[in-house]
């Protein structure tokens, strides 16, 4: 077997500096100016000599990993994708790789948590599972008095730690805002099961505190009807149906409908349209996300308050990396209000 070349062999052989060819397979700005046809020709004796810059040496002289680990629950592909999507740029600016940890449950990701590797990473975002009211915190918290930055998106599971997340008071308030400017006096909020538990279901329950926090100060009827038992996110879209037929056996029901996340919407419109009520001439419909993009096709013109997945995931990555700034503890943003036509004006 031949000798593996080093960047010493490139620049002899390129007729360069050691530090021009680390330039040229640097993305970084540097002190050392390169012709494009000097860096051409680095390359090309690289790509001749099958030369493959040493990451293990990089990393071994900046005592980094160059490495960013992403914890997620695999039930939702298409928020993952989302926040990977943010992660990603953030982590190429920096020449990082990302390292995923797919969990089916907590015990999953404590077995992750728990190998020796993942103390080598740069940092840790997370979007914590909880279970039954128990979480990985121990774990998490272990890391991070190791020097490794941690940071929980989308819940804010442990108030001492980095998180950043949605703002769902406002969204709630906001939503109940939007329908009552629109006429709508009755609403139904259709929620997840655990709405009204805090230390099960944080989003739910902060979702709810603004919905009823608008219902009072407009002096509007609320109809709440929660999912009839815990879902998985793939289970979602048909407890959603179940939940809305309790509208249907209603001898009067609200006007409009706030659904806690897009997947509840889409199940609740496909339930309401295909017994007959029109949205939004019968109901108006408006979603406090757009979660998923699996059943869209229903209702292509839906009145809802997006996630922002890649500000989140750009955020997150910027907190590990980019310590040597400014980065409040605690981000809640502000989702934008996309306006479609699942909402009737009543007067």
């Amino acid at each position: 077997m031949g000798k593996r070349m080093t960047i010493k062999d490139i620049a002899r052989l390129a007729g360069v500096s050691v530090g021009a060819v680390s330039t040229a397979f640097s993305k970084k700005s540097s002190n050392v100016h390169l012709s494009e046809a000097t860096r051409e020709k680095i390359f090309q004796v690289a790509r001749e000599n099958h030369y493959i810059p040493n990451i293990a040496a990089r990393s071994m002289q900046t005592r980094k990993s160059y490495l960013l680990g992403f914890f997620y629950r695999m039930d939702n592909s298409y928020l993952q994708a989302q926040i990977l999507r943010g992660i990603r740029e953030i982590c190429m600016k920096h020449e990082y790789d990302i390292i995923v940890y797919p969990c089916e449950s907590l015990e999953d990701e404590r077995y992750y948590l728990e190998t020796l590797h993942v103390n080598q990473l740069d940092g840790i975002i997370t979007i914590p599972i909880l279970e039954n009211g128990k979480t990985n915190e121990v774990l998490y918290r272990r890391l991070a008095d190791r020097g490794i930055p941690v940071i929980q998106i989308l819940a804010d599971l442990w108030k001492d730690m980095a998180m950043i997340g949605r703002d769902y008071p406002y969204i709630g308030y906001q939503s109940v805002k939007q329908l009552y400017a629109k006429g709508h006096c009755y609403i139904g909020a259709l929620m997840f099961h655990n709405y009204n538990d805090p230390k099960t279901g944080l989003n739910s329950t902060l979702l709810m505190e603004g919905i009823q926090r608008g219902v009072k100060e407009f002096n509007l009827k609320l109809e709440i009807y929660p999912l009839e038992k815990r879902a998985d996110s793939q289970y979602y879209f048909h407890e959603a149906e179940r939940a809305a037929e309790k509208i249907l056996q209603s001898p009067e029901h609200p006007t409009a409908l706030i659904a806690a996340s897009g997947r509840l919407a889409y199940g609740a419109y496909s339930c309401l349209t295909r017994h007959g009520l029109r949205v939004p001439e019968d109901i108006s419909l408006l979603a406090c996300g757009d979660d998923s993009e699996q059943f869209s096709q229903l209702a292509l013109n839906l009145s809802y308050f997006s996630v922002e997945l890649e500000k989140i995931g750009i955020l997150s990555a910027r907190y590990c990396l980019e310590r040597d700034q400014e980065y409040p503890l605690k981000q809640l943003l502000v989702s934008p209000f996309r306006k479609g036509d699942t909402i009737a004006e009543l007067r």
